[in-house]
């Protein structure tokens, strides 16, 4: 059995459900790899890896693969320069860290909610795929 984990922030959490349930579709079609599904909601981006860790750690070895599913949406302000980049950072430095874990960033950085309706189902089940591929690839 692969157990996946798919952490998420809590901010816009109609579209947050959306994408989840997307990747969860997406997972379960995979029927001959066997999925189960965890989730752990993170206050916001930034926690994102931190939260993730802590599972890891908690659970050591149970996870073959994670999904970082969140919304970023640019405001008037510096915030979110400062946010994607940290968020994206500490993705790659957790990633880094588990290198034998498969993880995937469906972090989804957009200007507006007119991109975000564009992109985030689209970006959930591409990343979705991706990351079942990286699973087999990291399995063999």
């Amino acid at each position: 059995m692969n157990k996946v984990l798919i952490v998420h922030t809590c901010w816009y959490e109609k579209y947050i459900d959306e994408m989840i349930a997307i990747a969860k579709e997406e997972l379960h079609k995979k029927t001959n790899m066997n999925f189960e599904v965890n989730t752990a909601r993170a206050p916001g981006a930034l926690e994102l890896a931190s939260l993730a860790q802590n599972k890891i750690e908690k659970f050591n070895g149970e996870y073959s693969g994670i999904l970082f599913v969140g919304i970023i949406i640019r405001g008037e302000t510096s915030h979110y320069d400062l946010v994607t980049k940290e968020t994206f950072r500490s993705i790659g430095v957790f990633s880094e860290k588990n290198f034998n874990i498969a993880v995937l960033n469906n972090v989804i950085c957009v200007e507006n909610k007119v991109q975000l309706k564009e992109r985030y189902s689209v970006a959930t089940k591409r990343n979705t795929l991706s990351l079942i591929d990286f699973i087999h690839e990291k399995s063999i």
